[in-house]
């Protein structure tokens, strides 16, 4: 696995305002429309173990504070800013992934523990991961 290292400060700043809830809907409808092109209640729903109902209720609360375009029947789509805030958090979480791998933690370990740092992880921290990975990757090629 080889993810950019690069970030916006903007999203950063923006990321500390939201909670974890929020950040891993924003996640996890990046990924379904990187995977499938789409995302659906439906496909949120079985990623974050909720009923679709929970999903929907979100989706609104995520909308009015304009970080998805969300109607029912309709597209759900990431706006600019929701998108931005969302590429963050993924490549926050693709970072403490690769770092845990480094490690020695197995994959599915490592995807299950970077869930859950990704959250609380303080960007001094961050920083530091970022440069032990790029020390890594020097000394490798």
């Amino acid at each position: 696995m080889y993810i950019a290292i690069t970030e916006s400060p903007e999203a950063t700043s923006v990321c500390r305002n939201l909670s974890p809830t929020a950040e891993d809907y924003l996640e996890v409808m990046f990924v379904l429309e990187k995977e499938h092109g789409r995302i659906r209640v439906k496909d949120i729903a079985a990623r974050l173990g909720v009923r679709p109902s929970s999903v929907i209720d979100y989706l609104k609360r995520l909308t009015q504070e304009g970080l998805v375009e969300y109607r029912p029947g309709s597209r759900i789509k990431l706006t600019g800013k929701g998108r931005e805030i969302a590429e963050e958090i993924y490549r926050r979480h693709q970072i403490i992934k690769e770092f845990l791998i480094l490690l020695g933690v197995p994959p599915d370990i490592a995807e299950k523990d970077a869930c859950y740092i990704e959250h609380g992880l303080h960007r001094e921290t961050l920083d530091k991961i970022i440069e032990f990975i790029e020390k890594c990757r020097r000394s490798t090629t």
